[in-house]
Formats: structure tokens, sequence, C-alpha cells
């Protein structure tokens, strides 16, 4: 019996840590280093979202250091045999769990405005970004956040246990500053 209890008990907590969000990668062009000034465009794809108990994919979150400015969207996802509905791009939305999120994309379900998509992936999507004026070597961070239905609190159904897949990190680095260059002073 204790054998079956431990078994069970394994079961449960692996099947509560599992992650949603498969397959992910991202490219970034052009290449770094980056200067104030450089427009950076990324694409991001994530193969395959897997929800626990039924949570659907709700939204992507792109995470920003300060130091970019102008983020644009440049493609939205695709629905691929998902629920009726559209991704929107938001700088801000505050979703009905009171999860305060943005910018990025949500999917916006018009069977339930609270719900995801029924949509698996692949979802594939493109954005640019310049790096802001500076004249020190500031953080440049880019990561995307994948949040299910359970999180934005849509979906209730699922028990409680909400997908938790750490933030997917594009690029880590730092504003490469020029050097000035002066011409020399000439004292008569």
């Amino acid at each position: 019996m204790r054998q079956i209890l431990l078994i069970l008990l394994l079961f449960i907590g692996i099947n509560s840590k599992a992650q949603c969000v498969f397959g992910e990668s991202s490219t970034i062009t052009p290449l770094p280093p980056y200067q104030p000034g450089d427009v950076v465009t990324v694409t991001y794809n994530m193969n395959n979202f897997t929800g626990i108990f039924i949570n659907w994919i709700h939204a992507f979150q792109i995470n920003l250091s300060p130091a970019w400015i102008n983020l644009t969207p440049i493609t939205t996802p695709l629905n691929p045999a998902g629920s009726a509905g559209s991704w929107v791009w938001d700088l801000q939305h505050t979703f009905i769990g009171g999860l305060n999120w943005g910018p990025g994309w949500r999917f916006d379900n018009t069977g339930n405005v609270d719900w995801g998509t029924s949509s698996v992936g692949p979802f594939t999507m493109t954005f640019s970004v310049e790096v802001g004026p500076t004249c020190t070597n500031d953080n440049l961070n880019i990561n995307i956040s994948v949040t299910d239905d359970c999180t934005t609190g849509g979906w209730t159904g699922g028990g409680g246990a909400c997908c938790s897949d750490p933030a997917y990190n594009i690029y880590n680095g730092v504003v490469q500053i020029p050097p000035i260059i002066t011409t020399n002073i000439n004292h008569y």
C-alpha cells in the first residue's frame, strides 16, 4: 500500500511541475553587438503547447530591459486548428484573474473572452525593437513568457494546476558605446 501511495505522490508531484511549452527557438537580426539607434528584428517560434488539465495558451508577453525602445509587432502568431478568435497586440492588459500583463499578443477567444485558444501550435511571431539613446553600457535583455488561461483566471476547471514555464531567453547583452573621436585641438 505504501508503495502505491508513494508512486501516486510522485506522479502528482511530477505532473504539478510539468512544462507546457515545447520546442522554443528564436532568431535575431542583425547579430550583435548593438549600438544606440540599432533596430533589431526578433522572430520567436514555439512548436507545441500542451496545457495541464486542459489549460489553453492565452498570451505571449515580451519582456525587455529598459534600454530597448520602440517595440513594434511585425507578424502575429497564427491559430492552427484552434478556437474561434484571433491574436491581439496589446501594450497592457489586465486579465479577469487580475494578472497585469503586456506588452505582447493575447488570444481574444470569441466563444469565451476569458479563455485562450485550443490550438497547440506551432506559433511564430516577429517584432522589432530599437536600442535607445545612451552613453553607458546598459543591459539589453529580451525574453518571452508564455501564459495559459489558468494563470490569467479565464479557466478554473483545471484544479488550480497552471503552467509555470520559465521565460524563454532570446538575448542578453549590453549596449556597445562607439568610441568618441575628436580632432586635435591646436593652440596658437
